[in-house]
């Protein structure tokens, strides 16, 4: 538990960054979408901030600590070590930052720790910002490929979905992961309009902090770029294909000048149909609420057919019939709720395939992707729903759209009135 004095400064820099923060916004953003995202923006900030301080304060219980605290005590741990050692002390290096992936956020806390001390309050406020500054990052991707009234329910859905509002409140890395992968998509969609210096370090910055968070993610979002961006240009072939190449080239430079090349090859070993097996397996073992654990995935007709089990739990585990334990009855009401808008991420999933598919096409690809990928390598669910995060953002940006669409409707129908009487129902 955080210290008062800690608290104080925790609370004194969290205002003094959000003011900042939302000043920001309204520059950026001018008028009633401004307005609007700013007032999303600090309610997020409220719910999150009340939870970080609720988390705080009975994590020193230990069975709430199991329950609902987590990851954060290895990172705060992680983080506190790596603060003595810049300041002179002498230390054994936990095996969490000798891992080829995960090992960003401890040096993230660390670093917060060097400077303020060893103060998780701090940490985790400034994990509810960065889930914050999320919601503007989707409601700009959202705005730029469809419209601010699709924006808007991406943006509600982001601040206030209860996955996104807890992950959001500890000391775990998924905000940041969630952050990094609306940045590299937003710096994409922004090249394909016009290939700029800042937009490439962005893209470039956010995928290198993206291996060290989640390692297979960078690949995939490397993979749903390079492999889309030549055919979500809006400029001729030839433009695009020089702005292809010297994308990959800047990339595969950053590549190899920040990542060792012992790193990327530990990485590159676990896409092993046989390594993901026995990862598989460990969760099936450990885990008290896995599933599919006589599926064998270390062939391809093995992964193919875990696909539809992998399917059903990652998009809708925890079943409401199925429920078992606090955390999972939790859920429940959010569970519900992602099932009701089910139509509207269908409605503008349809809408996408048929009037934005180009320009959406790099979302699709690492949407798709990731899905696939948990839904072959998950076997827990409550580690399935905790990853779901990772997609979700885009897919309450087609319900936004699915919403709209319907509506839409509605009003086309209201104005041109109920079409003649089919003949079977005369």
């Amino acid at each position: 538990m955080t210290g008062l004095l800690d608290g104080l400064v925790a609370a004194v820099l969290a205002i003094l960054w959000n003011l900042w923060i939302a000043s920001r916004i309204r520059r950026t953003i001018p008028g009633a979408e401004g307005q609007f995202l700013t007032k999303v923006y600090f309610w997020a900030l409220g719910f999150r901030y009340v939870g970080a301080i609720f988390l705080n304060a009975y994590a020193g219980d230990s069975v709430f600590a199991d329950t609902f605290w987590g990851d954060s005590s290895t990172y705060d741990y992680g983080g506190y070590l790596l603060a003595l050692g810049w300041s002179g002390e002498t230390f054994v290096v936990p095996h969490a930052m000798r891992a080829v992936s995960g090992y960003g956020f401890q040096y993230f806390v660390g670093a917060i720790y060097y400077i303020f001390g060893r103060n998780q309050l701090l940490v985790q406020f400034l994990n509810g910002t960065i889930g914050g500054l999320s919601i503007i990052i989707i409601y700009s991707i959202a705005r730029h490929l469809y419209d601010s009234k699709a924006a808007r329910w991406a943006a509600l859905f982001m601040a206030f979905f209860p996955q996104m509002i807890f992950w959001s409140c500890a000391m775990y890395k998924d905000p940041s992961i969630l952050f990094c992968i609306a940045l590299c998509m937003f710096a994409v969609l922004k090249l394909r309009e016009r290939f700029t210096f800042a937009h490439v370090a962005l893209f470039i910055s956010t995928s290198l902090a993206l291996m060290s968070l989640r390692f297979y993610i960078f690949y995939m979002v490397a993979f749903a770029t390079l492999g889309t961006f030549l055919f979500a240009q809006r400029r001729g072939l030839f433009g695009s294909l020089l702005a292809q190449i010297a994308l990959v080239a800047v990339f595969i430079g950053a590549l190899t000048f920040g990542v060792r090349t012992e790193t990327i090859e530990e990485q590159t070993a676990y896409f092993d149909l046989g390594k993901l097996q026995n990862a598989r397996m460990g969760q099936t073992m450990l885990g008290k609420s896995a599933f599919g654990g006589e599926i064998n995935v270390s062939t391809p007709t093995g992964a193919l057919s875990a696909l539809p089990i992998g399917l059903a739990y990652l998009l809708f585990a925890p079943f409401p019939w199925a429920i078992s334990g606090l955390r999972q009855l939790l859920t429940l009401p959010e569970t519900l709720a992602w099932y009701a808008l089910m139509p509207s991420l269908w409605r503008g999933l349809r809408f996408t395939l048929r009037e934005r598919f180009r320009a959406a096409l790099p979302i699709l690809v690492f949407a798709t992707t990731l899905t696939v990928a948990y839904a072959i390598f998950q076997s827990n669910v409550g580690t399935a729903y905790r990853q779901r995060t990772q997609i979700t953002m885009f897919f309450f940006i087609l319900m936004g759209v699915g919403i709209e669409e319907r509506r839409r409707g509605r009003d086309r129908l209201r104005v041109s009135g109920p079409g003649p009487v089919p003949a079977w129902q005369r």
